[in-house]
């Protein structure tokens, strides 16, 4: 086990963070790590490292003195050193640079008078042996091949680490924990500041390291390819789920719809005894009423489950129906002083109804050309036509269209037309659509976060009555539930949607087109991202730091240097095979252990139901509740313990 968590419990004054979780991570695992914004993901990782200390429970950590190698990414990490790229990546291997460094000096004193000679070189060979076994000699070539990979060119190595932007220094931080991490890593949102070249790049690491990796993200597509198991924070309180993302969601949405049930039927259980108190609390029958109130005192009441993760399907009138053409662009072209950024697009239109996606690396014009549809920005060449009825509006990553002094409510209330909209019921119930309940929506404007906004500013432009909705990166700094909220938003919506996004989840569930800008040439298909992946996906080259350059003028294009790659170092198959067999013998024991554990208490519980009176009902319900949950957890514990035998007679074969 390289590190635990047992009934971990830890308070921020008043708020209890962590409640009671557990959570052990061993070899050869990917930990995916969900949960809302604020839901205590970065505080775990924080614990592990020691940074934060418990209040209650114990932490195993992951520490150097046990033997462990272990990485940290998170968005706010520093450079440790005043060098250039390539340093401050090799800062990783700082055993290793120690060694190199007396090294030196060792060859330095050889050539000294005086020196005892014999000694020198009886340290130096010692020094040099412990340098080779650490593969001191390939640290270099490590190095660079990971960089490339995040987007970097070699003539950018040389560059000062300080001279960086966020995203770059992002990413060199991420490179030097993927070197650092050779037994554990634990990453903190590593996907926010890569291209898709570079996140491909990172999943295939991520699949194919022999270190077990725990990362936090909001990225669903990119938990779907590398997560083989999922932790859960909610509410302060942990729970695993074996499998990716979308398998996490099928158990979620089973876990909820069994616990909805179990909620109403406890509830109805309440309120038939409630009633009977009511009506014999003073009649013949009082000594049995006063017995179910004290029982009902007793009672230990289930929490409302939380509804918000669960599909919630609605639609929304659209105010002013447009006509079936939308928008029409002839021959247009976009860009910065005169220099267009791709050549004329020569005709596009968008249908009522249709979701266009704008795709294609940063720096291609994604951004210029929908700000141009919006009125934001001037094009450089060609007509852009709205339809007959049609009223855009433009979403940016600012949120301008909303005021700093309102509320939530007063947001909408300040847009909404019409005695029927202005009511205070019907504003509400549109604010629920986005997820705004109870007192979220009494917030003011500049409380929110990120995607709080994001959703009101869409929300804002539907009330408004616009019926085409333009909007550039609306997923960002979201959770996964507003992201989900907010697809939910777009697919119930009547009206056309132009949207530029680097969320593949997000494509591949909203969008019906793609309009891919690629190599200064704009080009339409019909269909989703996975319709199109391969497609999409020929966007390999460097992306430039700085969205929606212009092009400079024609020129010879430098080759940039080849990249040095590490020799790479074959995996005997039989190695790999015992490996996977080892893994699922393991999951497979567990899941056995599970099972049988599962088993005794339902048979220890029916033994109990066998022996109670059935005229005691209460108690006798309480029990029968119980043994459906069991038998519920049995079922899961069950379908685990398949799964892993299939795997490893597949493994075995």
């Amino acid at each position: 086990m390289l590190a635990s968590l047992h009934r971990a419990s830890l308070r921020f004054g008043p708020q209890e963070v962590l409640k009671e979780v557990t959570w052990a991570l061993d070899e050869d695992e990917c930990w995916g790590v969900i949960g809302r914004n604020g839901a205590g993901k970065s505080t775990l990782f924080k614990v592990l490292l020691g940074q934060l200390e418990l209040d209650g429970g114990s932490v195993v950590r992951p520490l150097r003195e046990r033997g462990i190698r272990l990485g940290h990414y998170a968005q706010d990490l520093e450079p440790e050193t005043q060098g250039s790229i390539l340093e401050e990546t090799l800062a990783a291997f700082g055993e290793v640079l120690a060694l190199q460094h007396e090294m030196g000096e060792l060859e330095h004193q050889m050539g000294e008078a005086g020196a005892d000679l014999d000694a020198v070189m009886a340290r130096y060979q010692t020094v040099q042996e412990a340098f080779e076994r650490l593969d001191g000699f390939a640290i270099r070539a490590k190095a660079e091949g990971i960089l490339f990979n995040l987007g970097f060119g070699a003539d950018q190595l040389e560059k000062s680490v300080h001279e960086l932007s966020g995203g770059q220094k992002s990413r060199v931080m991420l490179a030097k924990a993927i070197l650092q991490g050779q037994d554990l890593l634990l990453l903190d949102e590593p996907t926010n500041h890569l291209d898709l070249p570079s996140l491909r790049w990172l999943e295939d690491f991520i699949n194919g390291t022999t270190a077990t990796v725990a990362v936090i993200s909001h990225d669903r597509y990119f938990l779907d390819r590398v997560a083989t198991s999922i932790l859960e924070l909610e509410l302060g309180r942990s729970r695993v789920y074996e499998g990716n993302y979308s398998v996490f969601m099928e158990k979620k949405e089973q876990e909820l719809e069994i616990a909805e049930k179990h909620y109403e039927q406890q509830q109805a259980f309440i309120k038939r005894q409630e009633e009977y108190i009511r009506r014999n609390i003073a009649g013949q029958n009082t000594k049995i009423a006063r017995g179910r109130r004290t029982h009902l005192q007793k009672l230990d009441r289930l929490e409302k489950p939380l509804k918000d993760r669960r599909r919630v399907k609605f639609s929304f009138p659209e105010t002013q129906r447009s006509g079936d053409t939308v928008l029409v662009l002839d021959q247009v072209t976009v860009g910065w002083d005169g220099v267009p950024l791709f050549r004329p697009l020569e005709h596009l239109q968008v249908k009522r109804g249709q979701k266009l996606a704008i795709v294609g690396l940063n720096g291609t014009g994604k951004s210029t050309l929908l700000r141009a549809i919006g009125g934001e920005h001037s094009l450089l060449q060609g007509t852009c036509r709205l339809g007959s009825q049609v009223k855009a509006g433009y979403f940016d990553q600012h949120h301008r269209n909303l005021d700093p002094r309102n509320t939530v409510f007063q947001q909408i209330q300040a847009v909404s037309v019409g005695a029927a909209q202005g009511t205070k019921q019907d504003i509400l119930g549109f604010l629920a659509k986005f997820q705004f309940r109870g007192d979220d929506v009494d917030k003011p404007v500049t409380v929110l976060s990120g995607g709080e906004r994001a959703r009101l500013s869409v929300a804002t432009l539907i009330r408004q009555g616009c019926n085409l909705l333009l909007l550039d990166e609306p997923t960002n700094h979201m959770d996964i539930a507003s992201m989900e909220a907010m697809e939910d938003t777009l697919l119930s919506f009547s009206g056309a949607v132009v949207l530029v996004t680097h969320d593949r989840y997000l494509l591949g569930r909203v969008a019906d087109s793609l309009l891919r800008i690629h190599e200064e040439r704009a080009e339409l298909r019909e269909g989703s991202y996975e319709d199109h992946q391969a497609w999409v996906d020929l966007d390999l080259g460097q992306e430039p730091e700085d969205e929606d350059l212009p092009l400079k003028a024609p020129a010879a294009k430098p080759k940039a240097p080849e990249k040095p790659q590490p020799a790479p170092k074959p995996v005997p198959i039989d190695r790999e095979r015992q490996k996977a067999v080892k893994r699922w013998e393991r999951k497979v024991a567990e899941a056995e252990t599970a099972v049988g554990d599962l088993e005794g208490r339902l048979a220890v519980l029916q033994q109990e139901l066998a022996g109670m009176d059935p005229a005691d009902w209460q108690a006798f319900g309480a029990k029968l509740d119980e043994q459906k949950a069991l038998e519920s957890e049995l079922a899961y514990a069950m379908a685990a313990w398949e799964e892993a035998q299939t795997a490893l007679e597949e493994a075995q074969a």
